[in-house]
């Protein structure tokens, strides 16, 4: 390898950065980064930016704790590179004591995706927690993503002044019972996007009322713009509501509901939000045995409240998935629906896409991609509201994979 190549740095710079940008396994880069010590220093850049630990991975082998540990004990200056870390803990893991301290080396992260072996540990009294916290409390660190914690706290997260994203699934959140002395910040996080999975529900009713040691809240739920939610009861449901409540500057909701949840109040809970709500999403799961109840999950009703309200949305996506052995209601719910978005009301709205998911095995496919035509004409108008708006019918999915258009 030689030491200094000929090209100024500055095209060398830019050529390897167009050449990460389409790269799958970072061939081109690894081989690149042969040529000479100038053109390693740069490939690590992108080869080491996002890291993937999992001991478990099978069908994509990822590098182990272990190799990752002797990675950076063999070469520390990686650690400078790795800006995305995505750990499967084992439990294993927390057997290992030189791994805190190969944690510590990392001082620009930004994004950090922890599964946690279920049961296996507590998440405040184990091995790793300098290093997890060391991970945590980066000042880079803007998006964070916890599963399958059952005793996650939120008191952890209070110096993360530059966190703006949090995901949560599979992950329940308790109260701190002894919250480490700490420097608090001025101000309480400024979140842009929450989103909660499956299994969320203490995390999604804590979330607007867990506070800091001065009594402040640890989150400032007023200036969150984008929050994606998938509700199984009504416990969880009932939860979201009190959790909308802190939220009055919305743009992006993403709500997924699985049966038997239906839509009603869904319009009261995004009230708060109304003015500033340009981008909605409903999904929801279907399980009609007769072929006669509401597909739409009572969510015409809502979207006519929320019609009746000044409202700027400006695009809307619905989905609806019906699962395999039940029918699917293609009546007149379908065409409420085309009346309701058709009707004034909807000042700025542009854009609206459906998709039907259902199973070809159990469906007559010529009946299900005539719906649009049959049931939502004025939607597939593209003039008739005045201005002019292009509403589009995306797709129909009729199958595992297949998808038709509408």
């Amino acid at each position: 390898m030689s030491s200094q190549p000929i090209l100024p740095f500055e095209t060398i710079e830019t050529i390897i950065d167009t050449l990460a940008q389409d790269d799958p396994g970072a061939l081109s880069l690894k081989a690149c980064s042969l040529v000479c010590q100038g053109f390693l220093e740069l490939c690590r850049k992108h080869i080491f930016a996002s890291i993937t630990i999992d001991g478990l991975a099978v069908a994509v082998p990822t590098p182990t704790s272990a190799a990752f540990v002797r990675l950076l004990s063999t070469t520390p200056q990686i650690a400078d590179h790795i800006r995305e870390l995505d750990w499967n803990i084992l439990v294993e893991d927390f057997e290992d004591r030189s791994l805190p301290g190969i944690l510590e080396k990392i001082t620009k992260l930004q994004s950090l995706t922890i599964y946690w072996p279920r049961g296996q540990r507590q998440w405040r009294m184990n091995s790793l927690r300098p290093g997890i916290l060391h991970l945590l409390h980066l000042p880079t660190l803007i998006r964070l993503e916890i599963c399958d914690s059952r005793d996650f706290v939120f008191v952890d997260l209070i110096p993360c002044i530059n966190l703006r994203e949090i995901r949560l699934d599979c992950t329940q959140v308790v109260e701190a019972e002894d919250p480490f002395p700490l420097t608090l910040p001025k101000d309480p996080l400024q979140l842009d996007r929450l989103l909660f999975g499956v299994e969320s529900l203490a995390a999604v009713s804590r979330i607007g009322t867990s506070l800091r040691p001065d009594g402040r809240p640890i989150f400032n739920l007023a200036v969150l713009s984008s929050i994606s939610l998938v509700l199984y009861n009504y416990d969880e449901f009932a939860a979201s509501r009190q959790l909308f409540q802190h939220c009055v500057q919305l743009t992006n909701v993403d709500i997924l509901v699985h049966f038997p949840l239906t839509w009603t109040g869904i319009a009261k809970i995004l009230e708060p939000s109304i003015k500033t709500l340009t981008h909605l999403c409903f999904s929801m799961s279907a399980q009609d045995e007769t072929g006669t109840s509401d597909p739409l999950a009572g969510l015409v009703a809502e979207l006519e409240e929320i019609r009746c309200h000044r409202n700027i949305i400006e695009n809307m996506t619905i989905n609806v998935y019906v699962g395999a052995c039940y029918k699917c209601n293609q009546g007149d719910d379908w065409g409420l629906l085309d009346s309701v978005l058709t009707q004034s009301g909807w000042s700025r709205l542009a854009r609206v896409s459906l998709t039907i998911s259902t199973w070809n095995l159990y469906h007559d496919d010529a009946t299900l991609t005539s719906l649009p035509q049959r049931q939502l004409p004025r939607l597939l108008s593209i003039s008739v509201l005045s201005p002019p708006k292009v509403y589009t019918i995306l797709k129909l999915t009729l199958g595992e994979n297949e998808e038709v258009p509408c």
